[in-house]
């Protein structure tokens, strides 16, 4: 069946009968999102109002199943889900699970499972993680062969978990030293929006060295969808929030993403840390959302139209006009206690914050690209407690800023090596695009640009200082860009090819040719 084709020939027809076309392919296809710009898809929105503009990069297709397959030596073909519901609460086995595609319709038991990497309470008793699941992966040094098999969720499923805040996740990894190979894991969105509820994260990892190699991920489902955080956080004010990340990684150490894609239209996060000490991540792609916000104001119900088109978070305001906002929440995000993480070339686009890590010990990005960041793309400190490496890193100027080194600590001893690079034809400049903010002490910034296109000076520029300052460091600037320094950078030493405007004290400004 030609669905583009199809869609394609219901422009010509009326909203209502576009709607009721859409909702027959949305059956069909078992709730998958539509390609196309007339594609509405009643999983993610009300299909009252206009299909959603939204920029998105759609999933691969999986491969077609073939009858034949290959099956390792020492592996052990399994040919159902109930099988391999039964294996992922064993030890120490290597699985082969025959290709296909697999729809969960049952729920693994709930379990509380001492929180690991924790301080005993005075009276001797651990912290416990209370948790709801489709699936609970509780066997250890396993190896699961997913080539070829994929595994779906749907909403439908996830409904019948609890609503409660840190309990529910798809799939709860409770064992350690595992191995999924080759899976494509997506959400399946076979309810209307909005209703229907999602787990939290799709994945919870609660344990040591668990690996996921050249894995799929779609990630889908989150109420509300389209408008960034402007409604929903800060409780029930602004109506129900339920969020649905990818990954939390959740006192555990040493997880590791080879080879992964994740492709997600839900508000949540892709990966988030919270108390660990060392993850890994190479060779992936992480594929967010975004959304122009003129397209909201084209919607005739829904929480927009409720609050009169006001941004309710964090104080009541009009929707901003003429700028791109992220459907997700941040790419890689660490919380508390977090340190140890290296991402190595690895991609992410179109998520909030690209790069969120404010970590108590070593981060490093090698190699690592990130294009058309929904707020910001590289927001990375660690204080005194850690180092900070960005090696041969590159950003898009696109919509929004590069850096944006605020929420942290002041960087110390830091090194930012970063490659400017042209946005996407087509893509149109924002009130907020621009090259940010930087800051630190003893810190040390390489720029260099690889530009298609000669970017305007209306937006190629950086704010050096920021807020907290900028001292003792060094700026080498091989690039075109405008460094404007405030009266907060002091005792700097800059060599740039670009112009240099210096408000601070003390600084050495010196020509690059």
């Amino acid at each position: 069946m030609n669905f583009d084709r199809i869609l394609k020939e219901s422009t010509r027809l009326s909203r209502l009968t576009r709607q009721i076309l859409s909702l027959v392919l949305w059956t069909v296809c078992g709730g998958v999102s539509l390609a196309g710009a007339e594609a509405l898809n009643p999983g993610l929105q009300l299909t009252d109002n206009p299909p959603m503009e939204i920029l998105a990069e759609a999933p691969p297709t999986p491969a077609p199943v073939a009858d034949d397959f290959e099956i390792r030596e020492g592996f052990r073909l399994i040919q159902t889900l109930e099988e391999f519901r039964a294996v992922i609460k064993k030890d120490g086995q290597k699985v082969r699970m025959k290709p296909g595609v697999y729809r969960a319709t049952t729920i693994d038991p709930p379990l509380s499972v001492p929180l690991r990497h924790t301080d005993q309470g005075a009276d001797g008793s651990v912290p416990m993680n209370r948790q709801e699941h489709i699936f609970a992966v509780n066997g250890s040094n396993n190896h699961f062969d997913l080539r070829g098999v994929v595994i779906e969720t749907p909403v439908s499923v996830q409904s019948r978990l609890t609503a409660k805040a840190h309990v529910a996740d798809s799939w709860h990894i409770n064992g350690a030293d595992n191995l999924f190979e080759g899976g494509y894991f997506r959400n399946v969105l076979d309810r209307p929006y909005p209703n229907y509820q999602v787990t939290e994260n799709e994945f919870e990892i609660c344990n040591d060295n668990n690996t996921f190699l050249n894995c799929v991920f779609v990630i889908e489902g989150s109420v509300p969808f389209g408008y960034t955080d402007y409604y929903g956080k800060g409780g029930p004010n602004f109506g129900r929030l339920n969020k649905h990340s990818f990954m939390s990684i959740q006192n555990a150490n040493g997880t590791r993403l080879i080879g992964c894609r994740v492709y997600q239209k839900s508000f949540g996060h892709g990966v988030h840390f919270h108390k660990v000490d060392g993850a890994w991540i190479e060779d992936c792609s992480f594929s967010g959302a975004l959304r122009p916000t003129n397209d909201i104001f084209k919607e005739t119900v829904g929480r927009a139209k409720e609050y009169d088109f006001q941004v309710m978070y964090r104080g009541q305001r009009s929707i901003p006009k003429d700028e791109m906002i992220p459907l997700t929440e941040d790419g890689v995000r660490s919380y508390n206690e977090v340190k140890n993480i290296t991402v190595r070339n690895t991609t992410i686009r179109r998520m909030r914050g690209c790069f969120q890590l404010l970590c108590e010990g070593d981060v490093t990005l090698e190699n690592v690209t990130v294009l058309e960041a929904g707020d910001f793309a590289y927001d990375l400190s660690a204080g005194d407690q850690g180092r900070i490496l960005m090696k041969n890193c590159r950003v898009d100027v696109a919509y929004n800023p590069v850096f944006n080194l605020t929420r942290g600590p002041l960087p110390k001893n830091a090194h930012y090596e970063v490659t400017f690079l042209s946005p996407p034809l087509g893509a149109k400049a924002t009130p907020r695009t621009s090259l940010g903010m930087i800051c630190g002490d003893e810190c040390s910034f390489i720029f260099h640009e690889d530009l298609e296109r000669p970017l305007p000076d209306t937006i190629y520029w950086l704010d050096c200082g920021g807020k907290k300052g900028l001292t003792h460091s060094t700026i080498t600037n091989h690039s075109n860009a405008r460094l404007i320094l405030n009266e907060r950078v002091r005792h700097c030493i800059i060599r740039s090819r670009g112009p240099v405007e210096d408000h601070g004290v003390g600084n050495k400004v010196m020509p690059l040719g």
